[in-house]
C-alpha cells in the first residue's frame, strides 16, 4: 500500500555533474546534480542562487562544459560543491582543457564531457535554469561499446539523491528500452 508523504519531489536520483565555466579569467567547477533532458540534442542545468560567482560565468559566456561524475572523481567533486568559487580558487581541482568553444573548461578524467553553448535561461525560485546544446561530446575509450556508443555501465556514472543526501551508483542493465515491454499483453 503507498503512503502519502506529501508534496516531495520523487524523480530522484540525478546524475551527478561538474560544470566547468571562466570567471573573471579563472577556470572555476561546480557540482550539479539538478539536470535533465529536455530533448534529444538539448538539456538543462539548474544553478542554485548561492553560486552566484559560478552563475555569473555561464551567464557572461554563454558557454559551459558539464561532466558526468564517476568514482575516482567524486571526491573532488563534491569538494566543488561545497567550496564557494567566490572565496576559493577550485582551477586546479581537475585537470584540464579547452577545444573551441570558449570558456567552458574540459576535465580530463571525466568518462563524458560536453563543450556546450546556452540556447536560454529562465528563473524558477532560487534557481536559474539553463538550456543548454552540446557543441561537442568527449568519452574516454573504455568506455565506449564494440558499436562506438557510450556504455554508461562502463562509465559508472554517480547519482545524486536528495532526501537522504547521498550517492548512489548505477546499477546493471534488466532490458532493452522499446523491445523489453512487446510481450506484454500476450
Amino acid at each position: 500500500m503507498q503512503k502519502d508523504v506529501g508534496a516531495i519531489m520523487g524523480l530522484y536520483p540525478t546524475p551527478v555533474t561538474v560544470v566547468g565555466t571562466v570567471v573573471d579569467g579563472r577556470v572555476n567547477f561546480l557540482t550539479i546534480a539538478h539536470v535533465g533532458v529536455v530533448e534529444h540534442g538539448t538539456f538543462l542545468i539548474s544553478v542554485d542562487k548561492v553560486h552566484e560567482f559560478s552563475d555569473r560565468g555561464i551567464r557572461d559566456n554563454k558557454t559551459v562544459s558539464v561532466s558526468l561524475v564517476n568514482q575516482d572523481m567524486l571526491v573532488a567533486a563534491d569538494y566543488c560543491g561545497i567550496a564557494k568559487g567566490a572565496k576559493t580558487d577550485k582551477s586546479e581541482v581537475f585537470k584540464y582543457h579547452f577545444d573551441e568553444v570558449k570558456n567552458a573548461p574540459i576535465v580530463d578524467v571525466a568518462p563524458i564531457s560536453m563543450t556546450c553553448k546556452v540556447l536560454s535561461k529562465f528563473t524558477v525560485g532560487n534557481f536559474t535554469n539553463y538550456i543548454l546544446k552540446p557543441v561537442h561530446t568527449y568519452v574516454q575509450e573504455e568506455v565506449l561499446n564494440d558499436k562506438g556508443k557510450i556504455d554508461y555501465v562502463k562509465a559508472s556514472p554517480i547519482l545524486f539523491e536528495f532526501q537522504n543526501a547521498q550517492y548512489l551508483s548505477l546499477g546493471k542493465v534488466v532490458g532493452q528500452c522499446w523491445n523489453y515491454g512487446k510481450g506484454f499483453r500476450n
